[in-house]
């Protein structure tokens, strides 16, 4: 994280990450007197670190440099602080930083591939798949018509960047130099060869099985005789640690998704990473996004999307109306967002997973899964973590698929060409009785047909 002085230096304490036990804190807890404060406009840090001490606040950490967001810690009650913190000039908003936990698993043509657990991988051909088969005829992912690299950035509990079937598609930062303790490259974090770890703000990627098995399904190396394949068989999948905990924590993590890409369109591909989609498989459950107490979210994926970023979110693990009972991220107003349920084998929405007819765009596969987990192994896993990685994994195969009209439209204005590639998503599934009337697009994801729709529109695109 970049500091701007040295004063900030010393009054930023960065604390340890502690894990969150969910079964001791409760869906929608806020993190005792912490909170995050948004300033309007690019404030001088050393003023807006006064201006808060001044109000009897604690400034924990700088959270996002890009969006001038600050974890901050009250004496008092988390309401009386917030009330301090709209006190200081320059305030945008206040919110507290609430915990948030994993959509944890509800059990813990050109030719298919040659992987030997490919027959078991329903999930990806056409009939109760995404038809991802379809697509591989034209291209396996990796590279747009240009030659340019596609990232997905996967923000979650951990990897096992070891893994066999996983190894070749990680994405790795060239310029970083490992564990030297150095910013080789310069861009504000320390050691972020494969990613960053927001948990501890360092580059030690951890191993954990829910990421693991997320980052099998979008981009699991295809056709090297080895395990399953991803919806990608060549992808860079970058590893973002910091899929639960609190808000402050998710928010460092995006942080980090936002500033990568930043710094690839202002090196001009030389440095940072060409992130078009992220993955977001954990929330807050019965959460209203839009109700003031959750700005953050939305400012994150409203900046990822005009960077040319779809943020593809799982909605609750359970059989709820989202537009009443609300949820967080899946509930949030951002269009950016392309938020996801879970449908079975049998074409049906699975009978615990949230839906609303405004609030959830589409289903997508995520019952017995078969993707990569740690130790160089393979497991079925079933939630609607499991759908959502279908859906990041299939915008960047989009992105490969895409026509050159689509890719110069992407790199010049790449917020309304997202929204493009999304709406062409939504209008291209296959529609289900089951999601009839209770998501927004009434069907399941079908890769295939998506892209024949971008690439239809944007040949009209001059």
């Amino acid at each position: 994280m970049k500091l701007f002085s040295a004063l900030l230096t010393i009054i930023l304490a960065v604390g340890a990450h502690t894990s969150v036990q969910a079964q001791t804190i409760r869906q929608g807890q806020n993190v005792t007197g912490e909170f995050i404060v948004r300033f309007q406009g690019a404030y001088n840090p050393q003023y807006a670190v006064a201006a808060l001490q001044a109000q009897g606040l604690q400034v924990k950490e700088v959270v996002s440099t890009t969006l001038n967001l600050y974890l901050v810690k009250g004496k008092a009650t988390t309401q009386e602080a917030l009330g301090s913190a709209y006190r200081v000039k320059g305030v945008s908003y206040a919110q507290p930083n609430h915990y948030v936990f994993l959509r944890a698993p509800l059990n813990l043509m050109r030719g298919l591939p040659n992987d030997p657990m490919f027959n078991q991988q329903w999930d990806m051909i056409e009939g109760s798949g995404i038809n991802a088969a379809a697509v591989w005829d034209i291209t396996t992912g990796g590279k747009d018509k240009g030659g340019r690299d596609i990232v997905v950035a996967v923000v979650d509990g951990g990897f096992d960047l070891t893994h066999e079937d996983l190894r070749e598609n990680i994405y790795v930062n060239r310029g970083e130099i490992p564990n030297n303790g150095k910013d080789d490259d310069a861009n504000g974090f320390i050691d972020d060869v494969y990613g960053w770890n927001a948990f501890n703000n360092s580059g030690n990627i951890t191993s954990d099985m829910h990421g693991t098995h997320v980052m099998g399904t979008i981009g699991a190396k295809g056709s090297n005789g080895r395990g399953v394949s991803g919806v990608n068989w060549n992808v860079k999948i970058m590893a973002v640690q910091g899929a639960s905990g609190t808000t402050a924590t998710v928010a460092k993590a995006y942080g980090y998704v936002i500033e990568q890409k930043k710094l690839w369109y202002n090196s001009k591909g030389q440095r940072g990473a060409n992130i078009v989609a992220t993955n977001s498989s954990f929330g807050v459950d019965n959460a209203d996004c839009k109700k003031g107490e959750f700005p953050v979210w939305n400012d994150l994926y409203e900046q990822m999307g005009q960077l040319g970023i779809l943020s593809a979110a799982a909605t609750a693990n359970n059989n709820v109306n989202v537009d009443q009972q609300g949820d967080v991220p899946t509930g949030c107003s951002s269009e950016y967002i392309v938020s996801v349920t879970n449908t079975t084998k049998e074409n049906a929405k699975y009978s615990q997973a949230g839906y609303g007819a405004r609030s959830i765009d589409l289903g997508a596969p995520g019952t017995n899964i078969l993707s990569t987990v740690p130790g160089n192994k393979y497991s079925n896993l079933t939630g609607t973590s499991m759908a959502t990685p279908h859906v990041a994994g299939a915008i960047a195969l989009i992105h490969a698929a895409a026509s050159e009209q689509f890719i110069q439209k992407y790199y010049t204005n790449p917020g309304p060409a997202v929204l493009a590639l999304k709406q062409a998503m939504l209008a291209g599934v296959d529609q289900l009785p089951s999601l009839k009337g209770v998501t927004v697009s009434g069907g399941r994801l079908n890769v295939a047909k998506t892209v024949q729709i971008l690439n239809s529109s944007a040949a009209r695109w001059r």
